[in-house]
C-alpha cells in the first residue's frame, strides 16, 4: 500500500490507539480519521507523511500533545485536530515550519499557555479555530501579518484543486456548520473565543479587512474597543460578548 495517497476511515466506530506504522504510507497526502473512538498518542510516525497536506483527526478520545515530529510535513494546508483530549502548549514550530497553513483547528482541547508569536507566521491561514481551551495572556498583535485575511490577492485557492472530498465543520454564527471547498474560498475566520485571554483587543485587527468572522467571546479582555474596527467592510459575524470591555461603543 505504499502508492496510497488518500486514506478515509472518518466516521466509523474505531477504537485503541492508532497504529505508529505511518512511515510505510510516504505517499499520503490526505488522512481523514475523524469522527472515531480513537484514543492515545497522535503517532510520532506521522511526521514521516512528508506529502501530507491534509490531516483531520477531528472528534476523537486523543490525548498528550501534537507530536514534534509533524513539523516535517512542511506540506500541510489543513489541521484539524479539533475535539479531543489534546494537552500542552500549542508549539511554536506550527508557525515556523508549517508555512503553508489554510486551516488550523485546535477547538476544544486542553491546551494552555500564551499562543506562540510564530503563529502570526502563518500569512497564508484563512480559518483559525483555537477555541474551548485553557490559553491565557494577549492575543499577540503580529495577527497583523495575517496576509490572507488582510488582502484578495491570497484567497483563491484554500486547496490545490485535486478530487479531495474536503469538508470542513467550522463554528459558525453559534452553530456547527459543514463548508465545503468552494465555500471555503470566500471564508476567513478568527475564532479565539472560551479561553482566557486578557488585555486589549489588538489595534492591529483593524487592518484584517478580509476578515468574514471574528469571535473573541468568553474571555478576560479589557480596555475599548477598537475604534476602527468597523472598517472591516467583509465582517458578517463579531463576537466580543462575555469579556470586560469597558468605554463607549
Amino acid at each position: 500500500m505504499c502508492g496510497l495517497y488518500q486514506l478515509d476511515l472518518s466516521k466509523n466506530n474505531l477504537s485503541g490507539q492508532i497504529p505508529d506504522c505511518w512511515s510505510h504510507f510516504k505517499s499520503l497526502t490526505f488522512l481523514d480519521l475523524s469522527q472515531n473512538q480513537l484514543s492515545g498518542k497522535i503517532p510520532t510516525s506521522m511526521g514521516s507523511l512528508h506529502d501530507l497536506k491534509a490531516l483531520f483527526l477531528r472528534n476523537n478520545n486523543l490525548t498528550y500533545g501534537i507530536p514534534f515530529s509533524l513539523r516535517n510535513c512542511t506540506n500541510l494546508v489543513v489541521i484539524d485536530i479539533a475535539e479531543n483530549n489534546l494537552s500542552g502548549s500549542i508549539p511554536g514550530w506550527i508557525g515556523n515550519k508549517l508555512g503553508n497553513l489554510k486551516y488550523l483547528s485546535l477547538r476544544r482541547n486542553h491546551f494552555q499557555g500564551n499562543l506562540p508569536l510564530q503563529i502570526c507566521y502563518l500569512r497564508y491561514i484563512q480559518l483559525l479555530d483555537l477555541s474551548l481551551n485553557n490559553l491565557s495572556g494577549r492575543i499577540p498583535k503580529c495577527v497583523k501579518n495575517f496576509t490572507s485575511m488582510a488582502e484578495k490577492a491570497y484567497s483563491r485557492y484554500l486547496f490545490s484543486p485535486q478530487s479531495y472530498d474536503l469538508n470542513i465543520l467550522l463554528m459558525w454564527k453559534g452553530s456547527q456548520q459543514m463548508f465545503k471547498r468552494n465555500e471555503l474560498l470566500l471564508l476567513k475566520s478568527i475564532d479565539l473565543s472560551s479561553n482566557y485571554f486578557s488585555e486589549e483587543i489588538p489595534e492591529e485587527i483593524e487592518i484584517l479587512f478580509e476578515l468574514v468572522s471574528l469571535n473573541l467571546s468568553r474571555n478576560n479582555l479589557t480596555g475599548k474597543i477598537p475604534s476602527n474596527i468597523g472598517k472591516l467592510t467583509s465582517l458578517e459575524f463579531l463576537d466580543i460578548s462575555r469579556n470586560q470591555i469597558i468605554g463607549s461603543i
